[in-house]
């Protein structure tokens, strides 16, 4: 079965590696308009020969209409650069997937808290809740969920919610700091009142490209 991460991680080294040939062959010279130039077609040719796995059919599209839209202001290298980057961060060194485990989760749990983050994980969460948090961010995870989504030796067996009220780039930040990746579901409305739901998938392998720490690399 291919995997959405193993196969955009493919698909963005590939045209980084397939851009530096161009470089090196001095078709595409090295400035910013004409890269973008090159990685916009090369996009669009990846789609019309799908040259990958219809799972990432979705991902290339959403390039294609930044590139035709924004042009060199898409960064398409610049996005390319930053995923490969993120990726290999939580892959083996084989650049596969890894397991995601249960101390990863309550790694970050207890970061949050010493960051005064309200964290609770001993309530269901059912078709509605409303918990009320003092004014404090807020992390949710449902009790039962905890119990069904692990196996016996703590491994990520099914997809896991957590809903979130708060700075939500520091919790993304702090998960990636524990190898966890979450997957936006909403921003806001959710479950559970004014919290946000992202997913952790095992192997931290959804269908789309995950939240990541922000890219402060230069702009190209």
């Amino acid at each position: 079965m291919i995997q959405f991460s193993t196969e955009i991680y493919k698909l963005i080294t590939t045209a980084l590696t397939e851009l530096s040939d161009s470089h090196d062959s001095g078709r595409t010279p090295h400035n910013p308009l004409s890269e973008a130039h090159y990685l916009g077609a090369w996009v669009t040719t990846a789609m019309k020969k799908k040259r990958f796995d219809a799972i990432v059919a979705p991902t290339l599209q959403t390039w294609q209409r930044q590139a035709r839209s924004l042009g060199k202001n898409a960064g398409l290298k610049r996005q390319f650069t930053h995923l490969e980057k993120c990726y290999s961060k939580v892959f083996d060194e084989q650049k596969e997937v890894r397991p995601v485990n249960k101390s990863q989760l309550e790694k970050l749990f207890a970061m949050l808290e010493e960051d005064q983050w309200l964290v609770t994980t001993d309530l269901p969460v059912g078709e509605r809740l409303n918990r009320h948090s003092g004014g404090k961010e807020s992390l949710i995870v449902c009790t039962q969920q905890l119990l069904d989504c692990f196996d016996q030796q703590g491994m990520l067996i099914k997809p896991i919610s957590l809903y979130i009220r708060g700075t939500l780039q520091s919790v993304i930040d702090l998960a990636f700091a524990q190898d966890l990746l979450l997957h936006k579901i909403t921003d806001y409305k959710s479950k559970v009142k004014y919290h946000g739901e992202f997913v952790v998938y095992p192997n931290n392998d959804g269908k789309s490209l995950p939240e990541f720490p922000e890219n402060n690399s230069e702009k190209s």
